[in-house]
């Protein structure tokens, strides 16, 4: 008599595991991207970068905070609401996080021995002293990151925008290859799918973590018309008959 099998068989997640699942996949996406933009910065400023100091993060900072600024005061009536309340909301969460927390307050105050320190903590001091420039280069990178997070939710519009013109015409092309006799391709159309999703985790990825100051139009808009274009393959290879 066969032995039976011990394998339970695969129970499938309900709306609320996947919806969870995903939650988690966001944070962690997140979570790398703000770790590598640090790491990144960090190896520039031991090999490329001929700033001083922290002197470059501070300076991409700005940059991006200038690009958050030019979008509010160009904005019009429609989103000038989001973008105020995104640039409002991502200054509480940097003054929370590293001014009013005492971080940076603690990381100028540490690195500075005194006389009646002992010699763990003044060890400790030295030891901060030398990275100074590091940690510090880090709070601007992730304020950084915090502006550039801000500004990806704000072009989520761009990105629905091109998704549903992609849709429109491969809705069309389905119905014009399903009257004019055409095959349909599970193959293509399977690829198109799952390459849609990568196409925004890797502008968020990009974006997030690249070492340089850049226009978010520069990033957004390609990767925007590059998903409209998978979703408009996926539509117009998709089944000729429902």
């Amino acid at each position: 008599m066969a032995e039976a099998s011990t394998e339970h068989p695969a129970r499938r997640r309900g709306p609320i595991g996947k919806t969870i699942e995903l939650v988690l996949k966001i944070i962690g996406l997140l979570l790398f991207s703000a770790f590598m933009s640090v790491v990144i910065e960090w190896v520039g400023m031991a090999f490329f970068y001929d700033e001083p100091g922290y002197a470059h993060a501070e300076s991409m900072m700005q940059t991006e905070i200038g690009y958050l600024s030019e979008s509010l005061t160009g904005g019009d009536g429609m989103n000038e609401g989001a973008i105020s309340s995104a640039s409002e909301t991502v200054s509480t969460v940097a003054n929370f996080l590293f001014i009013d927390s005492g971080i940076v307050d603690n990381l100028q105050a540490v690195k500075t021995v005194s006389p009646d320190d002992g010699e763990i903590k003044a060890a400790v001091k030295r030891l901060v002293a030398g990275y100074y420039d590091y940690l510090m280069a880090a709070v601007y990178v992730l304020i950084m990151f915090l502006v550039r997070m801000a500004i990806l939710f704000l072009s989520m519009p761009a990105f629905i925008l091109f998704g549903i013109v992609g849709i429109s015409d491969g809705l069309m092309q389905r119905d014009l290859r399903r009257w004019c006799g055409g095959n349909e391709s599970g193959y293509v159309y399977h690829w198109a799918k799952r390459f849609s999703l990568p196409v925004l985790a890797l502008a968020w990825i990009l974006y997030l973590s690249i070492p340089n100051s850049i226009h978010p139009n520069f990033i957004i808009t390609p990767f925007a018309v590059l998903f409209g274009l998978c979703l408009m393959v996926m539509t117009s290879k998709f089944k000729k008959y429902l």
